[in-house]
């Protein structure tokens, strides 16, 4: 009996056209795969990115501030009060002084008469005490100067508006101490002043809760201030007042 040589064409074979049928189907199949995904590729939206969201801004504490005349003084009447704005993220504070005009017995508002630092400091026994300082040379048009100091116990962790909460002194009590130059020009002649005020705040808590609900910078929460007294009468800002009517002044004699 022969054998098959090596050499036999498979063509000849009697499964031969269904084995060619089966590989065509497949490759069909293959490019209609490859079409498929090049057309899903193709209309594959780009992802659009999802917006960085907005950090919350560290509360602020918006305190009411009295001012009484105390110690020895020069000419030193007109300083009534006033707000603090305390920006605890910055760690800093911003202030609003009402002054009273001792010669009309008006009322004025100065913006950033005196700003700061805010910190938070441990006693002895481990209690927490909240302490503002600031000390500003030329505060006004005549070169006014002022340093304030106050301190209060951290004794509360209260809702401050905005989904927030802050531990926070309810009460402040310190010093104001503030000096004017006195001026005179060729027909001008300004009295300065001296003198020293008993200092205390008070949290407002609505105010500090609208301005945070609102999002407010300190900036912003000053402006609003400015605009809070406006509203009740007192325009600002303004130089400290003279502390008495202008005198006249004869040169020589």
């Amino acid at each position: 009996m022969g054998q098959v040589g090596a050499g036999v064409d498979l063509r000849c074979s009697a499964d031969y056209p269904t084995r060619m049928k089966a590989l065509r189907s497949a490759a069909i199949l293959l490019v209609a795969i490859a079409a498929l995904a090049t057309y899903a590729t193709a209309q594959t939206p780009t992802p659009t990115p999802s917006p960085t969201p907005t950090p919350t801004p560290d509360p602020l504490l918006v305190y009411n501030l009295e001012l009484k005349q105390t110690g020895r003084s020069v000419n030193y009447a007109f300083f009534e009060g006033g707000y603090l704005v305390v920006d605890t993220g910055g760690s800093s504070f911003n202030s609003i002084i009402i002054l009273s005009d001792p010669n009309t017995f008006t009322f004025y508002q100065a913006s950033g008469f005196v700003t700061g630092t805010y910190n938070t400091i441990l006693d002895y026994t481990g209690n927490s005490h909240a302490v503002l300082f600031g000390a500003t040379a030329g505060t006004t048009a005549s070169s006014d100067n002022a340093a304030l100091q106050l301190e209060g116990d951290i004794s509360e962790n209260r809702s401050v508006g905005g989904g927030q909460r802050a531990n926070l002194a309810r009460r402040l009590r310190g010093y104001l101490l503030a000096s004017g130059a006195q001026s005179s020009g060729n027909s001008t002649f300004t009295y300065g002043f001296a003198g020293t005020s008993e200092a205390r705040a008070r949290i407002n808590l609505g105010l500090t809760r609208s301005f945070n609900s609102q999002g407010l910078t300190s900036s912003e929460a000053v402006t609003e201030l400015e605009q809070l007294l406006l509203r009740r009468g007192i325009p600002g800002p303004t130089p400290t007042p003279s502390p008495s009517p202008t005198p006249v002044v004869t040169v020589g004699s």
